[in-house]
C-alpha cells in the first residue's frame, strides 16, 4: 500500500520524494556465489536493481546497499560487529 500511485509516485505522489532508501541484506552463502558465473548467476548489484528502480520512481535517494555475506559461518561477535557497522552507516550518508 505504500507504493500507491498518487501517494508514492505519479503527478501528485510525492510522499517519499527526497527520503533515503537503503537495503540491508544478509546472505548465508559466500560472495563468490553472487557473481556472473557463480552459483546464483547474478551479482548483488544486479539483484538489487528493482530496489533502485523503485527508488528512482518514487524520487528517493538510493543509498549503497549494506551486504553481509557468509553469515551462516559467522561467530556471535562477528554478527554484532556487522550490526554495529550497519547502525553507524545509516547515520553517515
Amino acid at each position: 500500500m505504500v507504493l500507491t500511485y498518487g501517494w508514492a509516485y505519479g503527478s501528485e505522489g510525492t510522499e517519499l520524494r527526497g527520503k533515503e532508501f537503503m537495503v540491508a541484506i544478509s546472505i548465508g552463502g559466500p560472495e563468490a556465489a553472487y557473481q556472473a558465473g557463480g552459483h546464483n548467476h547474478f551479482s548483488m548489484s544486479e539483484l538489487t536493481k528493482p530496489f533502485q528502480a523503485t527508488s528512482n520512481l518514487t524520487g528517493m535517494r538510493f543509498l549503497p546497499t549494506f551486504t553481509k555475506q557468509g553469515v551462516r559461518l559467522l561467530k556471535n561477535e562477528q554478527v554484532l560487529e556487522s550490526a554495529e557497522k550497519l547502525r553507524h552507516l545509516k547515520f553517515n550518508y
